[in-house]
């Protein structure tokens, strides 16, 4: 645009000067707490035409001076300035910058619009944007409206429609992490390379989250037909009146020279808001967007107050939830969400569906990048709610090396579980058109977080192809077979499970969601873990309408071999995959029951020869002293709360059952893990126990038993908090109904 002004020295305070070159954030130069003051100056020839000089970003306080007289203070990260060089015309000039960030004293972190940088690591400072001279004649010409003069994006009810065209939103959510940088402006072939990943896994647009990026970063997304959500910087804010009417002019700032791009298809003022920011100001700055840009989706609040708490005056043109649950929830918790009687606005997830994974400790312990040391200057807590990285990564034995095979294992594992998440729930997520698209956590890991599809060195997690079916413009999934059971008196909410069957009618309902609309047959196979095609068939075209979930097929065979089976299906361009099991008949004939809480809803047995005791101790003694068999199952007594699919990574031993069968274990998976130190209190002193299943935390690297063995003498008890009764979310309800609970019961009855 004009004359780069690239080449700067810089004053860490200590009075020597050095070269950089700008963009530039100041780094391990400083203590990272450190808020500066760090200046920097270059020379600079003035034209002799009326000139500006303009600063695409500071962060955060710029005093801006020439020739050692002071021209202007701008405070904010995100906003570009100009300084008028007028006075100066023809001369040759020092300018001189002094930069304060925030995070100080001076500006604390939640005084200022500073996003969510300084929670996933640390905040910045420096000149983090490009420096121009700029004459009149090379001033950019005044910006269009953007949404307001191109009218790309119009709603009706629920549905999102983009030029035209039925759009259904696949986003990924950008913090803007860098840690090569030390600040979020990427450059450019670093942009096209990470869009041009996210293309390739199926997602059309990127969420800006509590965080602007630069505009160079927007006109390359329009280049590769991508779209964007500007999530603006303000997340748990001063409620401080004085303050938020600061944040709110950097705001509009911020909007003022964003509008243009008429890419950017939705915005929000900000996330998981709560009492601190008042209605009025959520309500001004809604209007105030909507004025300035034009646009017809946008929303005070990602999040929402429902979801999140404090004052539940929303405002905004759609809904914005980020449900965070335990994989067996979700079906649930998305019906919930759903709008009923209430307006019929689009459902956006702004943030959704995280999974954390294990992490590449042992490289990690072998680099330690900065933002891992356990050196505060580098690496301190600062307002981070979660700092376990640095202690875990020094002491852990997957990180020093000490159990590198654990270690690999454990990686590709977490790994595999993740997709099947992240598949299941999208699928369901599919299943529900009102629903009109979702922001996935996140991009990258980061420093508190391993929910990244790229990874610490940002190398893609998963492959294009792992992504296709389940995000991308045409999906199918299965409709679960609705099953009330009678409990009590009466019906309560039930499912058939879709992944375990019992031996006899296999049956499936196959739905399908198009984003620009389908007619087409559905073709499907079922085939044996040998590869054998067991049936196969096909049905009449069914005609979907753009953005709508409707039934294409159904799929019914008489299984007589219990054994693994996948489900192979297509439909247009659209295919899709199932594993399946078919498990024997259920019988209880070999268990002897106690059952005090009824969990299992059944009667309880008392003829066979293994001991199943539910959430009860009563008898064991007497069982190990004769010698005999026990199951136990825990769901209170000698348990700690835990969700078992977030933040887990799963050890298994040699035999352990369903060892990364997740299918399986979705409908057993329980909400809490065996706590050694009640379960000791309650076992026989001298008895051995063997761990079976263990959950290892993948943030806190806390470890924790799923299943034990427990062996005194010649009796035996295979002890758990998995749940073959199911019953928790999706998962059929009582032993006789969940065929995957029954084969659990079987394989942890061969362990004794």
């Amino acid at each position: 645009m004009g004359e780069r002004i690239k080449y700067w020295d810089i004053d860490f305070g200590d009075g020597t000067w050095q070269e950089v070159s700008v963009p530039h954030a100041w780094r391990q130069e400083l203590d990272v707490q450190s808020e500066g003051p760090v200046t920097y100056r270059a020379t600079i020839t003035v034209p002799r035409e009326p000139s500006n000089l303009w600063f695409e970003g500071v962060s955060y306080e710029a005093i801006v001076s020439i020739d050692g007289q002071e021209m202007l203070t701008h405070r904010g990260i995100w906003d570009s300035f100009e300084v008028p060089l007028n006075a100066f015309r023809g001369k040759r000039v020092e300018v001189s910058v002094t930069v304060t960030k925030n995070g100080g004293e001076r500006f604390p972190v939640r005084e200022v619009a500073s996003g969510f940088i300084p929670y996933v690591f640390h905040t910045y400072g420096g000149i983090w944007g490009k420096v121009e001279l700029r004459t009149a004649a090379e001033e950019p010409a005044a910006s269009s409206t953007g949404l307001r003069d191109g009218a790309r994006v119009s709603v009706y009810n629920s549905q999102i429609y983009v030029d035209g065209q039925p759009f259904y939103m696949r986003g990924l959510l950008h913090w803007g992490w860098y840690p090569e940088l030390g600040h979020h402006n990427a450059p450019e072939e670093t942009i096209r390379r990470e869009i041009k990943a996210a293309k390739a896994m199926g997602f059309n647009l990127v969420k800006f989250c509590l965080w602007i990026p630069p505009q160079r970063y927007l006109e390359i997304l329009k280049e590769e037909e991508m779209e964007a959500w500007i999530e603006l910087p303000l997340w748990d804010p001063s409620p401080d009146a004085e303050r938020l009417e600061e944040i709110g002019r950097e705001i509009e700032s911020i909007v003022r020279q964003y509008r243009h791009h008429d890419n950017i298809i939705v915005w929000t003022i900000g996330c998981e808001l709560s009492h601190a920011t008042p209605a009025p100001f959520r309500e001004y700055m809604v209007n105030l967007v909507q004025n300035l840009t034009g646009c017809p989706l946008v929303k005070d609040n990602s999040g929402g107050a429902e979801m999140y708490g404090g004052d539940l005056r929303e405002f905004g043109t759609f809904y914005d939830y980020h449900p965070y649950c335990d994989t067996q929830f979700y079906p649930q918790v998305l019906d919930s969400l759903l709008p009923g009687p209430r307006g019929q606005e689009p459902i956006l997830f702004g943030e959704f569906n995280d999974i954390d994974v294990h992490r590449d400790l042992c490289r990690l312990h072998e680099e330690m990048p900065f933002w891992a040391s356990r050196m505060s200057e580098l690496n301190a807590q600062g307002v981070r709610w979660k700092h376990d990285l640095p202690t875990f990564l020094q002491e852990n034995p997957m990180a020093t090396g000490d159990e590198f095979e654990r270690h690999q294992k454990l990686m590709e594992s977490s790994r595999q579980k993740s997709l099947f998440m992240r598949k299941t729930v999208h699928e369901w997520v599919r299943a529900r058109d009102p629903i009109s698209g979702y922001a996935i956590t996140g991009w990258r890991d980061t420093p508190i977080s391993t929910s990244g599809f790229f990874d610490d060195w940002d190398r893609p997690r998963y492959t294009s192809e792992e992504c296709h079916s389940w995000n991308s413009s045409d999906v199918l999934f299965l409709i679960p077979t609705r099953r009330p059971p009678w409990v009590d008196g009466g019906n309560r909410p039930g499912w058939l499970d879709s992944f375990n069957h019992f031996e006899g009618q296999i049956f499936f309902k196959v739905g399908g969601h198009s984003e620009s609309g389908r007619e087409a047959g559905l073709l499907w196979k079922i085939v044996s873990e040998s590869g054998q095609v067991m049936a196969k068939g096909s049905s009449s075209p069914e005609l979907a309408d753009p953005l709508t979930a409707k039934q294409v097929g159904e799929i019914s065979w008489q299984c007589k071999t219990p054994g693994k089976y996948e489900l192979q299906v297509e439909w247009g361009q659209a295919s899709n995959v199932w594993t399946f099991w078919v498990e024997p008949k259920a019988d209880l004939s070999p268990y002897r029951i106690l059952d005090p809480h009824r969990r299992l809803g059944v009667v309880e047995a008392e003829d066979g020869s293994t001991h199943v005791l539910v959430d009860t101790f009563e008898g064991l003694d007497d069982i190990f002293a004769k010698g005999e068999k026990a199951i136990v199952l825990l769901s209170t007594i000698g348990t700690s709360p835990l969700p078992f699919w977030r933040e887990a990574a799963y050890d298994f031993a040699k035999n352990a059952p369903f060892a990364e069968q997740w299918e399986r274990l979705l409908a057993v998976s329980g909400d809490s893990a065996l706590d050694l130190s009640q379960l000791t209190s309650c076992l026989p002193s001298d008895c051995k126990i063997e761990t079976v299943i263990i959950r290892v935390d993948v943030r806190t690297y806390e470890e924790s038993p799923v299943m034990v063995k427990v062996s005194l003498g010649e009796g035996c008890a295979v002890v758990t908090s998995l749940r073959p009764y199911g019953g928790l979310g999706n998962q059929p309800l009582g032993l006789a109904k969940n065929a995957a609970g029954l084969a659990l019961m079987k394989q942890m009855a061969e362990l004794l």
